[in-house]
This record gives C-alpha cells, structure tokens and sequence, in this order.
C-alpha cells in the first residue's frame, strides 16, 4: 500500500512513476487522469523504452486541440507507483502540450488494477 500526502486546493495531483520495458527504466512525472482510458506517455519516453510505437497495430482515436488524431497503442512490461505494481499496461503514445506541467497521464489501464482513495478533506492519495 502507497501514500503521498496531497494539497487539498490542487488543480492536478502528479506522482512520479517507474516504467519498465525492455531492461530499461524512465522515471516520468504523470498527473493522475480518472478520465484517460489509457495512461499516456510521449514519444520520447515510449522510443527509450524500446516500444517502437510507429510500429503498433492497435491505435485509438484521440481528440486534441487540432482536432482527432490515431494514436499508438503499446504495452509497457510494467509500472510502479507509490510501491504499487502493475504489469503489462497499456499505453498511448502522444506528446503532451510543450508547456505541460507532466510528461504523461497516469490513465485507468493502470489505476484499474487497484483500490485507489483520494482524501482531499485529510490531504492524502491512497493506492493498494
């Protein structure tokens, strides 16, 4: 069981996580999404882990401020966050707006696979 202590005012709630593919490891700031499908990681992320997105055969629909875009479905070995695993997540492939505050989203192809408490009111995130 993990917990991180959380500001009761804040816009977005951000936890590092542990991504692993390929016998390599990236450490990417995500905000927690209830309403992302999928947990969304960048290009960048997904080519130095060996993924090859550009490769994928399944592909999903995403709607942007440019309107709606195919975007690459691949499978990450595994994700850890606040001590918490998950293995053989889905991700999409998309880079985020250049001036976001994270580099990805932390969707529901990963919080699925657990009992998560949000407590604004005693200020803390719960994931077991």
């Amino acid at each position: 069981m993990g917990k991180v202590n959380i500001e009761a005012d804040a816009s977005v709630i951000v936890v590092y996580a542990n991504i692993r593919c390929k016998d390599t490891t990236v450490i990417p700031k995500m905000a927690l999404d209830t309403g992302a499908t999928y947990v969304m990681i960048p290009w960048e992320i997904a080519e130095t882990l060996g993924t090859n997105p550009e490769l994928a055969k399944e592909k999903v629909d995403i709607i942007t401020a440019s309107g709606v875009e195919k975007a690459p479905i691949v499978i990450l070995e595994s994700i850890s966050v606040l001590g918490e695993t998950a293995t053989r997540v889905k991700a999409v492939v998309h880079d985020l707006p250049q001036k976001s505050y994270v580099d990805g989203l932390l969707g529901l192809s990963f919080l699925k696979n657990f009992e998560l408490n949000i407590d604004f009111k005693k200020g803390f995130l719960e994931l077991k």
